[in-house]
């Protein structure tokens, strides 16, 4: 169950609102109710729900300064503002504050239980992430166990996020398969080097992806939907696709919001010579990397492919 609070200084509206919705048969529980924010707070820190419905004007505490507090004490609280006033500055301050629906007043059972049903399948994504994240930390003593008996040093971040700004899309395949390479066959079958290989390479884009900068490109959900990982790592060739996916996604999304900083880059890399040298001077790249990292014999098997 989603547990929900309510504050409204109108009585008549706060009844409405708590009386004419079937909180249970939608998945919600409701947790409380309060007149206004000062005897809402500590109510608030004691039942901790994971949605805050909260009106913007009331006396002795306001609905933003509720909210300023909230997502100081409850930071995974969410928080739907519900305000008689269309005015900017109080929509601009919310956004501030990280509000995560404002809505209009008079608002009717319908309108709010959309944009709680919303905010709350939001809730269980998130839970679902942690989920996934708790698990992958719970095995990391296995992991650091398993770099101790081979001879895999992690991923390289700066080789990857170096490929993610210079790259074309045309690379990906090639970049992926001498990645996997350089790692070797006696390492990658392992199921759970490739759990760990996914993960990190899956945070690097999104870090890379972050840094576009919100609001500038379009990102498939596929990208990124953490969940796909554990389906995608059960063989060696499923987690070479999508790996290469990812690549091409996040080059793609680069190339939309950046073709003036990279056009000339990826233009002249795209000519059948370059990329001979491009492809040589990757695998120059990775053989340095490994050699810095102190895997000498990953190093002198990258440059005897330069051969």
């Amino acid at each position: 169950m989603v547990k929900v609070f309510l504050v409204e200084d109108e009585s008549i509206i706060r009844r409405g609102i708590r009386d004419n919705i079937a909180w249970e048969s939608h998945g919600f529980e409701f947790v409380g109710e309060a007149g206004d924010g000062e005897y809402a707070y500590p109510l608030l820190l004691n039942t901790k729900p994971d949605i805050l419905i909260t009106d913007i004007k009331m006396p002795f505490m306001d609905g933003l300064e509720l909210s300023r507090l909230v997502k100081k004490s409850l930071p995974k609280t969410r928080i739907i503002i519900l305000s008689g006033y269309n005015e900017f500055e109080y929509a601009k301050e919310a956004i501030k504050i990280g509000i995560s629906d404002y809505l209009l007043k008079p608002v009717t059972s319908v309108s709010l239980l959309d944009t709680l049903k919303h905010v709350a399948d939001e809730i269980r994504e998130e839970q679902e992430k942690s989920r996934l994240l708790e698990r992958y930390f719970a095995s990391y003593e296995k992991y650091t166990e398993f770099l101790d008996n081979t001879n895999y040093t992690g991923v390289d971040r700066k080789l990857i996020l170096d490929f993610l700004k210079l790259g074309a899309m045309e690379e990906c395949d090639p970049f992926v398969e001498e990645y996997f390479a350089a790692i070797g066959e006696n390492n990658y079958q392992s199921l759970l080097l490739r759990q760990y290989l996914t993960m990190d390479i899956f945070y690097c884009i999104q870090e890379f992806l972050k840094g576009l900068g919100e609001g500038n490109v379009t990102i498939s959900p596929e990208v990124t939907d953490i969940k796909r990982i554990p389906k995608v790592i059960v063989s060696v060739d499923t987690t070479k696709m999508y790996l290469k996916e990812q690549f091409q996604a996040a080059i793609e999304a680069r190339n939309s919001v950046s073709n003036d900083r990279y056009g000339s880059v990826i233009q002249s890399a795209t000519r059948p010579e370059v990329c001979l040298m491009r492809g040589a001077e990757m695998l120059l790249i990775m053989a340095e990397a490994a050699a810095q990292k102190g895997s000498t014999g990953e190093a002198l098997t990258l440059l005897n492919r330069l051969r």
